[in-house]
């Protein structure tokens, strides 16, 4: 795997990417960074879109590819990214995802829904009314999502305990008139320990969640 940080430049060639593809949210993202995968046929790369301090955009993106780029649009900063880790390791991460649950109404069809709106709604409809408790009714939705016993084994890892939810955004995102893009993503911080190293680092790379190609999914760890 390779895990790149990438920028655009202050340049002519940068500006003319941006008005190519801008103006479709983290559509148009996606498809700006497919620009370092030409060669592939189908997305193999995660990403995460990140502010830096003086308001310009930067991009973590883990791939099984090393990026390639033009210069002249793309600042790209690339490592190896082979972690060693044992069973047992506890590491601290940050991950970007899409909670979503799945309901079946009395018609036997099922629809997916926004884990922390979920659970906004069922507490208004239990008569909570109180804001606070709202909010943290639906923090906890999205803490139990990730904390899933089942999702957590199929994930290779277990939770110290569970991750503060630092940021829930729901965004927009249209690639035409015809299709919108509705989704949320929850940014997680916590500690993870390792319990099947294979499995957790097929996962790695594979993303957690859904919304993958949308700016989800990439976990970054750091040894504790």
């Amino acid at each position: 795997m390779y895990l790149s940080k990438v920028s655009f430049q202050a340049s002519q060639q940068a500006r003319q990417l941006l008005l190519g593809f801008g103006g479709k949210g983290v559509y148009s993202t996606h498809q700006m960074l497919w620009q370092l995968f030409t060669e592939e046929g189908k997305r193999s790369f995660l990403f995460r879109e990140e502010q830096s301090a003086d308001g310009s955009k930067a991009f973590f993106v883990l791939s099984s590819v090393k990026p390639e780029s033009d210069e002249s649009a793309f600042s790209v900063q690339t490592k190896v990214f082979t972690p060693k880790l044992q069973s047992g390791q506890r590491l601290g991460f940050t991950l970007r995802a899409n909670p979503t649950v799945c309901t079946t109404d009395e018609k036997g069809k099922s629809k997916r829904h926004d884990v922390m709106m979920h659970a906004k709604r069922a507490a208004k409809e239990s008569g909570v009314s109180d804001s606070e408790e709202i909010r943290l009714l639906m923090e906890q939705a999205a803490q139990e999502w990730i904390a899933n016993p089942k999702r957590l084994e199929n994930w290779g890892f277990t939770l110290d305990f569970l991750p503060e939810v630092q940021t829930y955004i729901q965004h927009r995102s249209d690639k035409n008139q015809e299709d919108k893009i509705r989704f949320s993503s929850v940014d997680y911080q916590g500690v993870l320990t390792v319990q099947d190293p294979e499995k957790f680092l097929q996962q790695l790379e594979k993303g957690f969640g859904r919304a993958k190609s949308l700016g989800c999914g990439l976990m970054l760890i750091k040894s504790i």
